[in-house]
């Protein structure tokens, strides 16, 4: 089917049932699919299918719809309000209608961009930085002519096309105006949905801020997380003074695996893959949003530095054998991509960074050959708006540091910054009142909050 570049279309609604996988409590929902043009600018193109969800508002409060904006990009949206986010859904259905769609590209949109091919490491050496970027290259390379022969244009997944989706979803819902809710990707999709679409939005959340510029993460934020977590370490009582300089002891495991690498067990073969400095890169960068991984960093140093990998073998070895980036993730996050100025910024600080810049890789050597164009710097120019905006942030977060919103903000006339000490890449409970008591235009009374946070204590051999 193909659509107008002006032209939308829904199936449904119908009603349905959304059941909490943890608890399997429900909420009756509407559940529907809005059909959107892959790109706006053509004058018609093919159609792509977004199913979205929406939980009727207990109460009639005179509020627009709340659509949430799922992270990533590419994380289950609709799959969130059955998990994760279903009691955050759920309270904020209180005062308004929630909706949710799952993002072109991704989970149950279609088509759906997934990457079936794994990376081809060579796994007889340890894996470094050059060879992680040849495997991934080749991986895009491949996904690419896989898609350009099925007819799929990479170049129509980008987050300003996104953006246009959300103003069709609103204009789906028969609302003149919603409210957004972003957290992560989601955060960075907001911004560009209030620069886009900016009149049509009445109030905006923006939590674990991505700001425009900001999809390729500094260095020196990465290190400034790790000492952070150094400074909370030497003061926990639960690790009773035995880690002075968790930093320094991080950096000696690094340089010891540079100079010799430990072979692991790969799991369902009788195969086994050196693990040098490079792994345990994209090993400890999991502790830059996962407050489980920060609570496990004191234990996981002391057992690398005795050479035990026994806990975290089984990590390592997913690590070599995953499937290769989704297409639609590939395509996002390269589009939004990074101005010169911090590109030569990254590059300039990434030298003497303990993780190096292995978070933000593949990005950004893979768009070539993917055949993505970057959006531009214009792209990546501050927002400015009069939206009232509510911003959230966890002290614990090393992947959208405060600094993100902090900086974010000057663009914006009215707004406020929660921060919530002990939390990391995450939207806890603990911000629904605030949030709600924003989309009501009432005083939130606050600007930090807390969550209990403690490091697990270091276990014995």
């Amino acid at each position: 089917m193909l659509l107008r570049d002006d032209e939308y279309r829904v199936v449904g609604p119908w009603p349905a049932r959304l059941t909490h996988s943890a608890s399997n409590r429900h909420r009756d929902v509407d559940r529907g699919t809005l059909l959107v043009p892959s790109c706006r600018n053509r004058s018609e193109s093919p159609a792509l299918a977004l199913p979205f969800v929406r939980l009727r508002a207990k109460r009639d409060y005179g509020l627009p719809p709340l659509v949430v904006l799922a992270g990533g990009p590419g994380a289950a949206a609709i799959g969130a309000f059955e998990g994760h986010f279903f009691d955050h859904a759920e309270r904020l259905s209180d005062i308004c209608d929630v909706v949710t769609f799952d993002q072109r590209g991704c989970q149950r949109s279609l088509p759906n961009l997934v990457n079936p091919w794994s990376p081809n490491y060579n796994l007889a050496l340890p894996l470094d930085r050059d060879g992680f970027l040849v495997a991934h290259r080749e991986n895009a390379k491949r996904l690419s002519a896989y898609y350009n022969e099925a007819g799929v244009n990479l170049n129509d997944f980008n987050t300003v096309e996104s953006s246009h989706d959300v103003d069709d979803l609103r204009r789906a819902l028969g609302s003149e105006t919603i409210n957004l809710h972003g957290a992560s990707y989601g955060s960075h999709l907001g911004l560009t949905v209030l620069r886009e679409h900016g009149d049509r939005v009445s109030r905006a959340i923006l939590c674990i801020v991505e700001g425009l510029n900001d999809t390729h993460k500094l260095p020196s934020n990465t290190d400034r997380h790790f000492r952070h977590l150094t400074d909370l370490a030497r003061e926990d009582p639960a690790l009773k003074g035995e880690f002075a300089d968790l930093y320094a002891e991080l950096a000696s495991v690094l340089d010891d695996f540079e100079r010799k690498s430990e072979w692991i067990e790969m799991p369902g073969s009788d195969q086994a893959a050196p693990i040098g400095k490079f792994a345990l890169q994209l090993l400890l960068g999991s502790a830059l949003g996962s407050v489980r991984a920060i609570k496990g960093l004191p234990t996981l140093v002391r057992q690398l530095a005795q050479r035990d990998l026994r806990d975290s073998s089984s990590r390592l070895a997913r690590w070599l054998t995953a499937p290769g980036m989704h297409a639609m993730m590939l395509a996002m996050d390269f589009a939004s991509g990074a101005t010169p100025e911090r590109m030569r910024r990254i590059e300039v600080e990434r030298h003497q960074a303990l993780l190096d810049d292995s978070f933000n890789l593949p990005f950004p050597f893979v768009g070539d050959v993917l055949g993505v164009e970057d959006l531009g710097d214009d792209f990546r120019k501050p927002v400015i708006t009069g939206t009232p905006t509510l911003f959230c942030a966890g002290t614990l977060d090393g992947r959208t540091p405060i600094s993100n919103a902090e900086a974010v903000r000057k663009g914006f006339t009215e707004s406020q910054l929660v921060v919530v000490e002990g939390t990391s890449h995450q939207v806890p409970d603990v911000l629904i009142e605030p949030e709600t008591r924003f989309l009501l235009d009432q005083d939130i009374d606050t600007e930090h909050l807390r969550v209990p946070f403690s490091f697990n204590p270091p276990q014995n051999p």
